[in-house]
């Protein structure tokens, strides 16, 4: 996002800009795009739950999940 001279404020604007980036166009897969989402969620559901919580069946899942997106950014860095 850098090299693309984007820079926004929230979690959101991130989020998007990754889809509009590389989603969109192939670098990163729609899989990987739900994912992001789906963490970005489960973040709101560890920081604001109150009658919600995080079970641990998805806090494993969600390091996994951080772990995928993180080798997928690594191989976008590379190029």
């Amino acid at each position: 996002m850098l090299k693309e001279n984007i820079d926004t404020a929230k979690h959101s604007g991130v989020i998007a800009s990754i889809h509009r980036l590389f989603v969109k166009k192939g670098k990163l897969d729609k899989e990987q795009g739900r994912n992001l989402q789906w963490l970005f969620d489960l973040r709101g559901v560890g920081d604001y739950g109150v009658s919600e919580h995080a079970s641990a069946g998805e806090a494993y899942k969600s390091v996994q999940v951080a772990e995928d997106f993180l080798k997928a950014a690594l191989k976008i860095l590379e190029e």
